[in-house]
């Protein structure tokens, strides 16, 4: 494979697989609390044990480029996730499936660190914002294709069973990976490979730690909307089905808002304006969903207009550090990534299980989502006295 758009293709769809499994827990958890009686923090807390090991490895992860080929730390990631995959489905008890949700998660800090790296050191100079967009809709994709097709298989076959078709996935991904992806060829000044160095200068750490804090914090209001969401329009009075239908178009709409976004800030260089609109209409959307205004078209526009901003926010990682020190440097920003997200969950479902309803949840949610826009503007005013090179 030498077309970096063909490159990109195996990328998004290998990567489907991470967004596959990671929601798979929340589409099967109402099976997880009547069969196995879990309560909303355990569930929270195994959504959080999937991105937990970020905290500890994602450093480290960013210095193994140095040595280790990034498509083999990619299809190991990717291993990883088929066995904790496996693990979850023969457990019945939270500790054994907490170790299998935290084997996943290791392979899911491989994976997230090096599948962004691969896809910048391919678009560094070109189309970054929009490749970067098509990369991320993929873990929506992963996780639209779980809210569709997890819960009628938990109902009609198993939990176990749903649980199952992740682990597959994964498992063909990470030979897809080993035996097709090429490491970029080009030798354009903006895209040249350079001997990886494993620092970054005082302005890099600032840069890069701002733009992490913004992914960081856009991601964690993702997840507690992924997480609560469905309880939220239950609770605005919609069905068990109706509910995880809308919640799961709202997952595909993501896929649709992130592209869109990316592409019209590429193409028109309006960047901010997306992320001002997109910032409140997310943040709006949140609050409003369980106070039940207009639940569904709230539910609906914060997936179209409200995640917008995904491919424009992630791309302040290509500009925040200078090509020979990439490995080493998303290697800090997904640590960053890790530690503000990975609480999320755990938090949103300790303040459902205190105040017996979503808003609190939600409303947490929505502060997260404002926070991303706030170190956007951040970054870019750092951005502009600083030059990486």
């Amino acid at each position: 494979m030498k077309n970096r758009w063909a490159i990109l293709f195996l990328l998004f769809i290998s990567r489907l697989g991470m967004g596959f499994q990671f929601q798979s827990i929340s589409s099967v958890g109402d099976h997880l609390s009547s069969e196995l009686g879990f309560s909303q923090t355990e569930i929270g807390a195994l959504i959080g044990f999937f991105i937990f090991p970020g905290i500890i490895l994602a450093f480290p992860s960013g210095w193994l480029g140095r040595w280790v080929k990034d498509k083999l730390l990619v299809a190991a990631g990717l291993l990883f996730l088929f066995v904790g995959g496996l693990i979850v489905l023969l457990s019945d008890d939270f500790v054994s499936m907490g170790i299998g949700r935290t084997i996943s998660g290791l392979g899911f800090v491989l994976a997230t660190v090096y599948f962004t790296k691969m896809a910048i050191d391919w678009f560094q100079g070109r189309e970054l914002s929009t490749a970067l967009g098509i990369l991320i809709v993929s873990f929506p994709g992963g996780v639209a294709l779980s809210q569709l097709t997890h819960p009628p298989i938990a109902v009609n076959f198993s939990w176990q069973w749903a649980i199952f078709t992740t682990s597959i996935f994964c498992l063909i991904a990470a030979f897809a990976i080993a035996m097709l992806y090429q490491t970029s060829g080009e030798k354009t000044p903006e895209n040249r490979i350079k001997p990886q160095e494993s620092n970054l200068t005082k302005q890099e750490w600032i840069g890069t730690s701002v733009a992490a804090w913004s992914w960081s914090f856009y991601n964690a209001g993702y997840l507690i909307f992924l997480s609560f969401s469905v309880r939220a329009l239950e609770e605005a009075g919609l069905a068990s089905s109706q509910a995880a239908n809308t919640a799961g178009l709202a997952s595909l709409l993501v896929m649709i808002a992130i592209l869109s976004g990316a592409i019209l800030s590429d193409k028109f260089k309006i960047s901010r304006s997306v992320i001002l609109l997109s910032s409140a209409v997310g943040t709006l959307s949140l609050l409003s969903i369980p106070l039940g205004y207009l639940p569904v078209v709230s539910c609906l526009l914060f997936g179209l207009i409200g995640m917008a901003s995904g491919g424009i926010i992630i791309a302040l990682s290509g500009q925040s550090m200078a090509p020979q020190r990439r490995a080493y440097g998303m290697g800090v920003y997904q640590t960053w990534f890790f530690m503000i997200s990975a609480p999320a969950p755990l938090v949103g479902g300790w303040l459902y299980d205190i105040t017996g309803t979503a808003l609190a949840a939600m409303s947490f949610g929505a502060l997260l989502f404002l926070m991303s826009a706030i170190f956007y503007f951040t970054f870019l005013k750092i951005k502009s006295s600083t030059q990486y090179t």
